[in-house]
């Protein structure tokens, strides 16, 4: 998962503040105290709340802004969320929490708990501020005509060190850790992806890579070869960015386990480019974890696929809502009673109990008295194809048609074709007014019974179930009816869907 638009919400996050005293009397404090009088302001309903920090570290104190994702109130008391780290907090924590807010509402990436550190004196990213240059060159690296012992280091140590500890206290987060930077911020975050083991995914925005004889991608490519936690680094790039040769020298080097993205973007900025480059870099780190990205089937696979997810980010994360509402769904159409009661009980962990969680506990308690099912979407895609000699009755080529009502036109608008290609049966329906990529089906379940024949494919919807197709050979013509498979699918009002019948004339024989 190497190299290789949306609208976007914005929004402006204000936050007043007024530090709180630590009482003289108060036992180890965390050393982040919430300000008075913060306002709250962000997309879709969200929050945000302002913090001072004291650092032993960096001598002096720091605001940081907190915002927090959706399901934080409904969730588990005792779930843990992830850690997303934005520097220039003032300026990018707004992209970058619209475009989390938007992918994670979407079931793209983990909830995160966003923390925006602000520089000292605040003001606006693009303007001289020699203590942000300070703060987040690392040393050895000349930046703006800046030393080469500048105070990155210092400010990574600060963040690791007394920030998320603090975070880590006052909310209920943990790792995962993800680092977001602009300009002088993203040079940070390539420094982080070659040297810190703290954050598994980092998102570098328009990052002067090529600075100092590839100072940076040097010490990234240094890592390849080091048996350290892999990375997931996504570099989105405007006016600077990754010069070519240097990109492909990583590549080449980085371990299978390590997940690499860069893209150069056309008609935009330096100054423009934050919230495409946060939501596509973003995206792509977390590319694994995306919904769509999960396995279709079988329905039994899906929380083993994100407990890999989990192993490879070196923490736990919750599988996306929408996902987890579907899986839900899926067993108890499939029969799959205790299987149900898993991924309800980590939805309601991860986001809280659903609408409709009572009558959603009576159905799933009524499955799990049922016996197990007798015929199933794993055991029909698991069925062994038919010998050519025991399909040698339907070999060739069948045109016809398949309908709901008897009413409905038929101008054999559909074909069968099953062949042989060396010693396999290949069945597919073939659909010639179709787009290009829904022209032809492949068979997943081919089956020879004295009754007749019976083929079918998943749905390429939802529910996840086997389509079905079993017919009778009456001379040459194939005549039959189509049921889902392996699943138990019923109308809201609790009938069956309905019945589509099919007839198909041979033309041809092979």
């Amino acid at each position: 998962m190497r190299y290789h638009k949306p609208q976007f919400v914005v929004f402006l996050l204000l936050c007043v503040s007024a530090a709180i005293a630590q009482p003289a009397h108060a036992q180890q404090p965390p050393p982040l105290f919430a300000e008075a009088g913060a306002a709250v302001s962000a997309s879709r309903g969200g929050g945000a709340q302002a913090f001072q920090i004291t650092s032993a570290i960096l001598k002096e104190k720091r605001r940081v802004l907190i915002a927090l994702p959706a399901s934080y109130s409904q969730s588990a008391t005792d779930r843990r969320y992830p850690v997303t780290v934005v520097v220039d907090g003032e300026y990018l924590i707004a992209p970058v929490a619209a475009v989390s807010d938007e992918l994670s509402r979407n079931g793209q990436i983990p909830e995160s708990v966003i923390v925006g550190i602000e520089n000292v004196g605040g003001g606006d990213w693009l303007s001289s501020n020699n203590k942000r240059v300070y703060d987040l060159t690392p040393p050895g690296l000349s930046v703006s005509g800046s030393g080469l012992n500048e105070g990155g280091d210092r400010f990574l140590d600060f963040i690791e060190r007394e920030l998320l500890p603090a975070i880590d206290l006052k909310f209920r987060t943990a790792a995962p850790r993800t680092f977001v930077g602009v300009s002088s911020g993203g040079v940070l975050a390539t420094y982080v992806a070659a040297t810190r083991s703290t954050y598994r995914a980092v998102v570098s925005l328009d990052a002067p890579v090529h600075l100092g004889d590839n100072w940076l991608a040097k010490k990234l490519a240094e890592r390849a070869a080091a048996p350290l936690a892999p990375v997931r680094y996504a570099s989105l790039e405007a006016r600077f960015g990754w010069p070519d040769a240097a990109w492909k020298t990583l590549v080449a080097r980085a371990p299978a386990s390590w997940n690499l993205y860069r893209e150069k973007f056309q008609l935009e900025g330096h100054e423009t480019m934050q919230m495409l480059g946060a939501y596509i870099g973003l995206r792509q780190v977390f590319n694994d974890y995306s919904r769509f990205a999960a396995p279709e089937s079988p329905t039994t696979s899906v929380l083993p696929h994100y407990a890999k997810v989990s192993e490879s980010l070196g923490a736990s994360v919750v599988p996306p809502k929408k996902l987890l509402q579907n899986v839900v769904e899926d067993l108890l159409m499939e029969g799959r009673g205790a299987a149900a009661r898993e991924a309800y009980n980590t939805l309601v962990f991860g986001y809280g109990p659903p609408a409709d969680n009572a009558s959603l506990l009576a159905r799933i308690a009524d499955v799990e008295r049922r016996p197990p099912p007798a015929e199933t979407v794993e055991g029909l895609l698991a069925t062994p194809f038919p010998t050519p000699e025991e399909a040698r009755a339907y070999i060739g080529e069948w045109v016809g048609d398949s309908w709901v009502k008897s009413e409905q036109p038929r101008n054999g608008e559909l074909m069968l074709r099953i062949r042989v290609e060396g010693d396999r049966v290949i069945g597919e329906t073939i659909h010639p007014a179709a787009p290009l990529e829904f022209r032809v089906i492949r068979w997943q379940y081919l089956k020879i019974t004295p009754q007749g024949i019976t083929w079918g494919f998943m749905n390429g919807m939802r529910p996840r179930g086997v389509v079905l197709f079993e017919g009778k050979l009456e001379g040459d013509t194939l005549n039959g009816k189509s049921r889902f498979g392996g699943i138990d699918f019923r109308l809201p009002d609790g009938s069956p869907p309905p019945s589509h019948s099919f007839s198909f004339k041979r033309v041809s024989s092979r």
